[in-house]
């Protein structure tokens, strides 16, 4: 089938290692090949601020012409403690405002994306190794939480992990029992079922030809 076109608006890396690989297990889940996707980020470090403006001045180049819409928007914002309503309500307004008309994924962690990373706490054990007890603190908003619950988490399996963890994004990704992380944070659940209602399209449209 003809590639199909991601595009990635992120606030840092540890966004884009458990996205990406989720996005090619949903794909596949699916029906479709990971040979199919051409993943392309134009905004994985800087944060917030940065990955809004890059995201408005793509809009800007699509409405003008300068761009090409991509067959799937994944735009990734850190929820910060906010509803994942009031969150999702924020960014599609801006996507709005450019009656950009291609679809749009919205991943909105709360209160960050590393609280993704500890839910399934047998998933992370499976990648950092069995004789490890991993724990996913109780939700509560404060910034350092989540970080330091993943870092201690490979440090106690003797792991050295010098980002943290989140280079070991892509492998939990995969390790994840989807329907224990949707259970515990709607974000989740609502990013894996709007991906895969965009990746359908897809399927069928490839199973008619």
């Amino acid at each position: 089938m003809a590639e199909i076109r991601l595009g990635y608006f992120l606030e840092d890396v540890g966004q884009e290692a458990f996205l990406m690989a989720l996005v090619e297990r949903i794909a596949e889940e699916v029906g479709l090949a990971r040979d199919d996707l051409h993943h392309d980020p134009r905004s994985t470090v800087g944060g917030k601020g940065t990955a809004g403006s890059e995201l408005r001045r793509f809009l800007r180049d699509v409405r003008r012409g300068f761009e090409r819409p991509f067959d799937v928007l994944i735009v990734a914002i850190d929820g910060n403690c906010q509803s994942y309503v009031g969150k999702r309500k924020e960014l599609a307004r801006v996507v709005e405002q450019t009656v950009y008309r291609a679809s749009v994924v919205y991943a909105i962690p709360n209160p960050h994306i590393e609280r993704w990373y500890l839910v399934d706490t047998e998933a992370l054990r499976s990648v950092i190794g069995p004789e490890s007890h991993p724990e996913a603190p109780a939700y509560k908003c404060e910034r350092q939480r989540y970080k330091r619950a993943l870092r201690d988490a490979f440090l106690q399996a003797g792991i050295v992990a010098p980002l943290g963890g989140i280079e070991y994004g892509s492998d939990i990704a995969a390790a994840l029992d989807l329907y224990t992380v949707g259970r515990a944070d709607a974000g989740f659940k609502h990013f894996v079922d709007e991906l895969r209602t965009a990746f359908n399209l897809f399927a069928r449209m490839d199973s008619e030809f």
